[in-house]
């Protein structure tokens, strides 16, 4: 209970207060949508991002309905490709990625430490190894090929991370890893027989398993937390930018709420980006990645420090590596605590 000064006998309860909250951050709708919306042209900005997993859908939603408007942005979308989307951040062609949280992990523990992760999509990483149909355990996995991602990057971080700590086989000397590139060429790479088995998640998993492959491994089952998908910038855009990002962490949080609300329009966008994958694989996909997105993204610190010691087997001295600098969660803590999120879905 709160006591409001000055006025005798009267209190604000905590009911009271979240209403006002929620007063407040409707009104802010009403008056600042309004005013970006018939105000000065939109703030072109361009977000880099890294994959195409239902976990992009928020941001690809967010571009394709121009939710910046009401915000005040123009927001655009780039696919990283085959350059690592830190590049993009680095060279200042985006201010801000969608990524996985490697990046920013990676580039600290090594003593760079400019990187900050100002929102979390997901926070545990729901991939799997499948493998030939005639492997049905780790020890048949020796002397075999797995196709990965790019070295350095989560996929590969995973595959040897789950290899070494929960199948007790040694990357590059029991197994073989073989970097293939996006889930669609690593299930390439499987049905050609260039490699054994592969790492996947959401569509490309159900895809393979379709296909005869087996799930040998399940990283959700194991119980493995990570930043898997992040919003990661620059210290000092933060710093000289608060206003921006936050602008921009509220039309992504807004193409979540639309993620987590409308399935049929989340699917239909997610067709248009994902190729080869059918409305019923994508229909399948959808309750799974609908509970790994988090409504509120708010960094954990738990879960960065989650991360550094996965990353630890690779970098030893991700164990000395501050895990508070990698994140900033005051922009974040800033919009939860207005009502933003709670208005969204209460529309």
């Amino acid at each position: 209970m709160i006591i409001r000064p000055g006025i005798r006998g009267s209190f604000l309860t905590g009911e009271h207060v979240r209403a006002g909250l929620f007063f407040a951050a409707s009104l802010w709708f009403l008056l600042h949508g309004a005013a970006f919306a018939a105000g000065a042209p939109a703030e072109s900005l361009t977000i880099g991002y890294s994959s195409f997993s239902g976990h992009y859908v928020p941001l690809w939603i967010a571009v394709e309905d121009r939710l910046g408007k009401k915000y005040g942005l123009d927001l655009k979308a780039v696919y990283a490709g085959r350059a690592r989307p830190q590049q993009l951040l680095m060279s200042g062609e985006t201010p801000l990625v969608v990524a996985t949280g490697t990046g920013a992990l990676t580039s600290h523990v090594l003593g760079v430490k400019d990187q900050v992760i100002v929102l979390v999509f997901v926070n545990k990483v729901p991939g799997v190894i499948v493998t030939r149909p005639e492997i049905r355990s780790a020890e048949d996995l020796r002397g075999k090929v797995i196709g990965t991602g790019r070295p350095g990057a989560l996929a590969d971080t995973m595959v040897r991370y789950v290899l070494r700590s929960k199948l007790n086989l040694v990357p590059d000397r029991d197994v073989r890893l073989l970097p293939v590139g996006e889930p669609a060429l690593a299930l390439q790479s499987m049905e050609r027989g260039v490699v054994d088995a592969a790492s996947f998640s959401g569509p490309q998993a159900l895809m393979a398993k379709k296909m005869g492959f087996r799930e040998l491994v399940s990283y959700d089952k194991l119980g493995i937390v990570y930043p898997y998908n992040t919003v990661t910038t620059l210290r000092q855009t933060v710093a000289k930018q608060p206003e921006l990002i936050e602008r921009v962490l509220k039309t992504l949080i807004e193409g979540i709420a639309i993620f987590r609300t409308n399935k049929q329009k989340s699917i239909a966008v997610w067709r248009r980006y994902l190729r080869g994958a059918g409305d019923e694989i994508l229909e399948e996909s959808y309750p799974s990645t609908l509970t790994e997105l988090e409504p509120a993204p708010m960094p954990s610190l738990a879960v960065i420090k989650s991360g550094l010691d996965i990353l630890s087997l690779e970098y030893p001295q991700a164990r000395q590596t501050d895990a508070a600098a990698i994140i900033d969660a005051s922009i974040m803590r800033r919009i939860e605590q207005s009502g933003f999120i709670d208005v969204l879905y209460k529309k």
